[in-house]
């Protein structure tokens, strides 16, 4: 975690509102690592990557998915992600409680994204990161299935709504 320098790391496309006004807002700050475009390979082998195990919150915007694959690399990496929705149906919803590993904002936070994030204490900064730790083995497919791996979260989550399944 002590690697851990940079306040906040996003890099994409500006095909969302929030994506546009995210990067409009804090493409220059100092603190927050935000790319108006996806990080080319050309420039570096795994830099991409090596910005999420520098950085302690990796942003996490809606798009024009209905996810985004950056909360599972966020996941992976160890990056405590900041939800910033207002409509995301976060996987995994009815089992895990977000906001034990991650931040969750609404999208007219991103205002105040750099005041709200350092506002977290590194103590708070720490319990999130061990829960995200925890968390990570949920977000893994493995072939054969492990116990508790994502193959488990999903038929969990399928029997918990078994009752509203029309055939």
């Amino acid at each position: 975690m002590e690697n851990r320098t940079n306040l906040g790391f996003w890099a994409g496309h500006r095909n969302s509102k929030i994506r546009v006004i995210l990067a409009r807002v804090w493409e220059n700050d100092t603190e927050l690592a935000i790319s108006n475009n996806r990080i080319n390979r050309a420039i570096g082998e795994l830099v991409y990557q090596k910005q999420f195990y520098r950085t302690k919150f990796c942003i996490c915007p809606g798009g024009s998915q209905v996810n985004s694959a950056r909360i599972s690399d966020s996941i992976h990496y160890g990056c405590v992600p900041v939800i910033l929705s207002d409509y995301y149906d976060l996987p995994f919803n009815d089992v895990l409680d977000w906001r034990k590993f991650a931040v969750v904002l609404k999208e007219r936070d991103v205002y105040e994204l750099k005041s709200i994030l350092k506002s977290i204490s590194q103590q708070e900064f720490v319990a999130l990161h061990k829960s995200l730790v925890q968390v990570q083995k949920h977000f893994v497919w493995h072939s054969p299935p492990v116990p508790y791996d994502a193959f488990h979260m999903v038929m969990y989550e399928l029997w918990l709504r078994h009752h509203v399944i029309k055939y």
